[in-house]
């Protein structure tokens, strides 16, 4: 199978309802959970790293992924602007060249 990585930069899908934006990101993930093909990588950016806290909706869902070898990187920039370093429940702090080598190193990147 590819090595497939998604770059994720926010924490809502799409850019309409903020509120919908965040239900979406929460049922992509339990779907996602429920594929048989799986990301390697999932590369936070941006307010995508919120979604490392435990009041993301799917946060349970973001730790059973975890446990199944999909790494979670978060851009330390990000997470130091939102003043969250110490507060995410899962992943790995990360930087933007090890954000690029995974970019480069895989054979497809979904960005949303």
């Amino acid at each position: 199978m590819p090595d497939i990585v998604y770059f994720i930069s926010s924490d809502k899908m799409g850019n309409q309802d903020p509120e919908l934006g965040k239900r979406l990101m929460a049922g992509f993930f339990r779907k996602l959970f429920e594929a048989e093909q799986k990301p390697s990588k999932v590369l936070l950016v941006e307010s995508g790293v919120k979604l490392l806290l435990p009041e993301f909706d799917a946060f349970g869902v973001l730790r059973e992924l975890e446990a199944e070898g999909v790494e979670f990187l978060a851009c330390v920039t990000c997470l130091e602007y939102y003043g969250i370093t110490e507060k995410i429940g899962l992943g790995q702090v990360s930087n933007m060249p090890t954000i690029i080598q995974v970019m480069h190193e895989a054979d497809k990147v979904i960005s949303f």
